[in-house]
């Protein structure tokens, strides 16, 4: 058991040093996913407790987190520089694209709710 503990340490200490090089715009970007991610989980957890009664509004809820969270991993590859498939994509074309599908994906999660 002493070895399995040994290199679950062993591996976060690797991931924190890693992770400890990464620019800052990034971990801003990592800190909103997660961010969208616990706000999912939390309404999860709600419906779980209370019901889901306007199944509507749970849905659409949870959709506008997971789909926010899913377009912030795809602004964070594009705007990742170790990234060779985006290297002509300036940070700003990938922000408004960001910007862009967020709006057309909360007009479509305004839609489902009636």
């Amino acid at each position: 058991m002493a070895k399995g503990t040994n290199d679950a340490q062993l591996l976060i200490q690797s991931l924190r040093k890693a992770y400890a090089s990464t620019p800052t715009s990034l971990k801003i970007i990592d800190l909103y996913v997660v961010y969208a991610v616990a706000t999912a989980l939390i309404q999860v957890a709600y419906m779980a407790m209370v019901g889901s009664f306007p199944f509507n509004s749970f849905l659409s809820g949870v959709l506008s987190c997971v789909g926010t969270a899913v377009l912030a991993v795809c602004l964070r590859i594009q705007v990742n520089k170790d990234n060779k498939e985006f290297k002509d994509l300036p940070p700003e074309r990938a922000f408004a694209d960001f910007v862009l599908c967020n709006l057309v994906l909360h007009l479509v999660i305004m839609n489902f709710l009636g």
